[in-house]
């Protein structure tokens, strides 16, 4: 995927009158991975499940596994 700089610049290229949501979508895109950048390495939470929900999970993933052709 490449980003524009600036879409409108490429909207007026292209004969538009207005931006298509995946315009405006790519800008936004391309603005916050800019902005985090200069800040360094996005800091994602540390997540901690219950055994009560990794129970579940290895259950649905047991089922799945168990429907999905030759056990895959």
């Amino acid at each position: 995927m490449s980003f524009v700089p600036n879409p409108i610049q490429q909207m007026r290229a292209q004969g538009r009158g207005s931006l298509r949501p995946e315009d405006i979508k790519d800008y936004g895109v391309k603005r916050f991975l800019d902005e985090q950048e200069a800040r360094g390495p996005l800091q994602l939470p540390v997540i901690h499940f219950t055994e009560e929900e990794n129970r579940v999970m290895d259950e649905l993933l047991a089922a799945e596994k168990a429907a999905a052709p030759h056990g895959a």
